[in-house]
């Protein structure tokens, strides 16, 4: 956004006398929370961040990663399957997946799903890699 001299200047001189606050302006609403306590090695490592969309029906196959994951559900839910059986995260619910761990996702519900995921892979690791 530009701003004219004239109206910088009247915006400084409105803040200055208070008028314009941002004291007042509404914070954040966090909705929701999760703590995961990972453990990792040193040396260096990327921080990689995704939005994913996955229509009804669709699905990421078998699958690990090169290092731990963090998933929060956005919009949808997901069924994620390993070793250990099934389980269905929703909107607003977390995961993590664990280096190494076969698993895959699944949107089995009727509405896209939205997930927003978070990996700390190090350098040189494959962020994903399909299992057959």
């Amino acid at each position: 956004m530009k701003f004219s001299r004239v109206t910088f200047f009247a915006l400084i001189v409105l803040a200055a006398a208070g008028v314009v606050s941002y004291a007042a302006a509404p914070g954040p609403n966090i909705l929701g929370t999760a703590k995961f306590p990972i453990t990792v090695k040193a040396g260096d490592y990327d921080l990689i961040a995704q939005v994913i969309d996955l229509p009804p029906g669709g699905m990421v196959p078998k699958h690990t990663h090169g290092g731990p994951v963090v998933v929060q559900v956005i919009s949808g839910e997901i069924t994620l399957t390993d070793a250990t059986g099934s389980k269905t995260v929703k909107a607003g619910g977390m995961f993590t997946e664990n280096p190494g761990t076969v698993h895959s996702a699944a949107n089995t519900g009727s509405v896209p799903t939205r997930v927003a995921v978070s990996y700390l892979i190090p350098k040189g690791a494959e962020v994903i890699t399909i299992v057959k």
